[in-house]
């Protein structure tokens, strides 16, 4: 194979790593498993990129393999344009797969999966992997013939041990891999038990628990109670923490983005919205009676407290679904404070996050009517063929002043730092989605504060969502403990 010998054998991307990559490269030391757990805008792509690369220089591995969540994935495609050595970007064969895709693409991915005279890189969104067969054949046969790297992008997304994907990663494609990474965003996920999964895919020994249930005693405080005539255990707190940590504290790499550069402060405001009289009824009846009566004999119930929660919070945002799952609009004025706050800081990049499709269509309607056609971009589940385009307009046209999104769609792996205000138009009860969502606007070198905007109906469980949130609480762990009776009240 013929390496660069430019640079006396040694590695050499197209960029220089910053000091906080070169650390953790020191720390993995080419370990077959390690985590990147490193904040958005620090570099945990390239410097996996770098690792697979010094490894590939050596001539310990042939092949990485990164599967993550569809939205994250785009990104690395630049991110290996960019950062990859010449002598190794020249050599490499790279594929992105894509599901449902015609007999053009599984010619080329046949000849993909054959290709042995030098190194590849095949990209894989982990949906696929949940029931796709063709996906899971695919990756199998391209782990298995050489030495290869699989990293785990946004590791949480293999954190459910039931889940279909998780199994088949941790049981199938785990074991192929002679070199494993996870890499995430978060410097903790939502839970402590979010861990076992992750670091088991790494190697299981780290944690020392083969089992998901004996992790759960032996660092969760359980309690048995009683939902729709079923005993049903419950997780109510957490125990023996340090030593988790000080078990996974070897094989990981912490890094935020304010260790790499004098990150400006962020800025949080609340904008109190007014309910309209409609919204007050059916909030109420909601709240009090668990339904609400929309007209013409059609009802609303949740009976259960999370749903019950979801539905009031739709209603805030004004839509709810009844009991046939019929879509009902509800008379908001969240839209208008929207509208009249962009009126009023006149930025000249915003993003706005929304939780649902239906306000996606209403704010990217509004905000057209009120400023222009070409004003707003779009980003979110609806839109998978021209987002990527859309991510582009807002970040290269000064016309395009507005980025709607989701958190599930965007949340991930972009860079929209072009944007100093965001506005949440409406939260999700997810603090991954959160954490993640407000780091978009963060990049490193940028000395411009970012604010944040949360709009919000006082004494609702709207409010009662934000705090949570911001507390860096996981609203379903509240819910499903101690507290879960005082949302309502």
């Amino acid at each position: 194979m013929a390496y660069d010998q430019a640079a006396d054998a040694v590695y050499t991307p197209r960029y220089k790593p910053r000091a906080k990559q070169t650390e953790a490269l020191a720390k993995c030391g080419n370990r077959a498993a390690f985590a990147y757990r490193m904040r958005p805008r620090v570099g945990k792509t390239k410097t996996t990129l770098d690792d697979f690369g010094q490894l590939e220089l050596a001539g310990q591995c042939q092949d990485l393999a990164v599967i993550g969540p569809n939205g994250a994935l785009f990104p690395w495609l630049e991110d290996i344009d960019a950062h990859l050595s010449d002598d190794l970007h020249r050599r490499v064969k790279i594929l992105r797969w894509r599901s449902g895709a015609g007999p053009g693409f599984k010619q080329q991915l046949k000849a993909f999966l054959e290709h042995r005279d030098g190194p590849r890189i095949f990209l894989m969104n982990v949906e696929a992997l949940s029931s796709v067969k063709a996906a899971r054949v695919a990756m199998s046969l391209f782990l298995g013939p050489r030495r290869a790297m699989l990293a785990v992008d946004e590791a949480t997304c293999i954190k459910t041990p039931g889940a279909a994907r998780t199994k088949f990663v941790l049981d199938n494609l785990a074991p192929l891999a002679e070199y494993r990474r996870i890499l995430s965003g978060l410097l903790t996920p939502k839970s402590p038990l979010d861990l076992f999964a992750p670091y088991w895919f790494l190697d299981w020994r780290i944690i020392g628990q083969r089992s998901y249930y004996a992790f759960r005693n032996r660092y969760a405080v359980m309690r048995e109670e009683f939902f729709g005539g079923r005993r049903v255990k419950i997780v109510v707190g957490f125990r023996n923490l340090e030593e988790l940590a000080a078990k996974v504290e070897p094989h990981s790499f912490y890094c935020a983005l304010s260790d790499c550069y004098d990150a400006p402060a962020k800025i949080y405001l609340k904008h109190e919205v007014e309910l309209t009289a409609e919204q007050r009824r059916i909030y109420d009846e909601l709240k009090t009676w668990a339904t609400a009566h929309l007209g013409n004999q059609q009802f609303v119930t949740a009976n259960v407290v999370i749903a019950q929660i979801m539905r009031l919070h739709q209603v805030l945002c004004g839509h709810v679904r009844d009991e046939e799952g019929n879509y009902h609009e509800v008379p908001e004025s969240r839209t208008t404070a929207l509208v009249e706050l962009f009126e009023e800081h006149d930025p000249e990049k915003a993003i706005v996050w929304v939780s649902y499709d239906a306000d996606i269509r209403r704010v990217s309607a509004a905000l057209r009517k009120t400023f222009n056609v070409e004003s707003v971009a779009q980003f979110w589940g609806g839109n998978p063929r021209t987002r990527e385009a859309e991510e582009l307009r807002f970040k290269t046209d000064p016309r395009c002043r507005f980025m709607v999104a989701t958190a599930q769609a965007g949340g991930r792996g972009r860079e929209w730092s072009v944007a100093d205000l965001v506005v949440y138009y409406s939260n999700t009860d997810n603090l991954e989605f959160r954490e993640q969502s407000e780091d978009r606007p963060q990049a490193v070198g940028k000395t411009r504060p970012v604010t944040y905007v949360d709009l919000m109906v006082p004494g609702t469980v709207d409010e009662k969502i934000i705090k949570a949130l911001r507390a860096k609480i996981n609203l379903a762990a509240v819910i499903d403990g101690e507290e879960r009776r005082n949302w309502l009240i």
